[in-house]
C-alpha cells in the first residue's frame, strides 16, 4: 500500500515509534580488495550492506538524478514499502532515517538508468508545495545524507575507500583513520531594518523580480556575528548594530544550515557589489516586491519584520 499524503498535512501521515540506540550503530568490516578500486556501483553496494535499515514507516524516499520519485503529485503518494524494497539491488546508497524525521527509508537510483516505470521526478521544492513543511524537511535531511555519502567514496588523504565507522553518522578511512562526518555549510541570513523599513535585495541569480534579505557563508575563524557584518559590509556597503539571533533552518541545496539574525542599520549607504547583488533598497511594508515563498526562513525573517517583531 503506497503512502499518500494530504496538501499541508503531511505530519499526520507520519506514525511515531521508538527505535533503541542499537538501530543506528553501523558495525565496521574491513573492506578488502586488490587489483585496483572498485567499481563506483559495487563500492556503493559493500556500502549498503553496512547500512542497518531499520524504518517501519512504510515509505521509501527515492531519488533519481536528484529528484524524489513519486508515485503521483495530487495526492502525493510515496513508494510503499514493498515498492521501495525491489529496488534495493540497483540503490547506489541508501539509509533509514531517524524517528524524529519520519523513519522513512530511502535509496538513490542510478542516474545513468532511466527512472523505473510508474514513477514521476519530483523536486525538493515542489514536494513541498505538494506535501507540506515535514515531508520536505524528511526529504532534504534524506538528500543530504545521500550527497555526503557519494562525495567522500575515498579518504581525502590517502585515496582509500571509506567504510562505515563503528558508530554514528560517520565514514572512517582504514588506512590512515580519517573520518568524515556528514557535510554542513553553515551560512547567515539576516533581516536589517532602518527607521521603519526593511533591507532587501535582488541577487543576481533570483529570478527577475524577486528580493529577499541578504545571506551568506560562515568563513573559517568568524564567529556569527562577525559574518553577518562583513556580508552585509561586502554586499550592500553599510553597517549594522544590533545583531540578535532569530533562528534557524536546515537547507538542503545541498547542505546549508541557514542561521537568521536581526539588526539595525548603523551607518552608511546602500552600494550593491554588482557580483552577487544586482540591486537592494529600503522597502516599507505598503511597497513590498516579490518575495520568497514560506518554504524559507528569508520569509520567515520578512514575515517577522511584517508582523512588527523588529522595531
Amino acid at each position: 500500500m503506497a503512502v499518500r499524503f494530504k496538501t499541508g498535512s503531511a505530519c499526520s501521515a507520519l506514525r511515531a515509534f521508538s527505535v533503541g540506540k542499537k538501530h543506528w550503530i553501523r558495525k565496521a568490516r574491513m573492506i578488502e580488495f586488490s587489483g585496483g578500486l572498485p567499481s563506483y556501483k559495487a563500492a556503493a553496494k559493500e556500502d549498503n550492506d553496512h547500512m542497518d535499515l531499520c524504518s517501519t514507516q512504510g515509505a521509501w524516499l527515492l531519488f533519481h538524478n536528484d529528484m524524489v520519485l513519486v508515485k503521483s503529485k495530487e495526492p502525493l503518494t510515496l513508494p510503499s514499502e514493498d515498492e521501495g524494497a525491489a529496488f534495493t539491488d540497483k540503490l547506489l546508497h541508501r539509509g533509514a532515517l531517524s524517528p524524529a524525521r519520519g523513519a522513512y527509508s530511502w535509496g538513490e537510483y542510478p542516474a545513468d538508468e532511466p527512472a523505473p516505470q510508474g514513477f514521476e521526478p519530483v523536486g525538493l521544492r515542489e514536494l513541498w508545495a505538494l506535501g507540506g513543511d515535514s515531508i520536505f524537511h524528511s526529504a532534504g535531511t534524506a538528500f543530504q545524507m545521500m550527497d555526503w555519502r557519494r562525495n567522500c567514496r575515498y579518504c581525502p588523504r590517502c585515496a582509500t575507500l571509506m567504510q562505515p565507522a563503528e558508530e554514528g553518522r560517520a565514514y572512517a578511512c582504514p588506512q590512515c583513520a580519517y573520518v568524515s562526518y556528514p557535510t554542513l555549510s553553515p551560512a547567515i541570513i539576516v533581516a536589517v531594518v532602518r527607521d521603519g523599513k526593511l533591507l532587501l535585495a535582488h541577487g543576481t541569480r533570483f529570478p527577475s523580480g524577486r528580493y529577499s534579505v541578504l545571506a551568506g557563508f560562515v568563513e573559517p575563524g568568524e564567529s556569527l556575528e562577525e559574518t553577518v557584518e562583513r556580508e552585509i559590509f561586502e554586499e550592500v556597503g553599510i553597517k549594522v548594530k544590533d545583531i540578535a539571533y532569530f533562528g534557524s533552518q536546515p537547507w538542503p541545496f545541498p547542505h546549508s544550515l541557514m542561521l537568521g539574525f536581526t539588526a539595525h542599520w548603523a551607518s552608511g549607504e546602500i552600494v550593491p557589489d554588482g557580483v552577487e547583488i544586482g540591486d537592494a533598497d529600503w522597502f516599507t511594508p505598503e511597497n513590498m516586491p516579490e518575495i520568497p515563498p514560506s518554504i524559507s526562513i528569508s520569509r520567515k525573517l520578512i514575515d517577522h519584520w511584517l508582523s512588527g517583531g523588529i522595531a
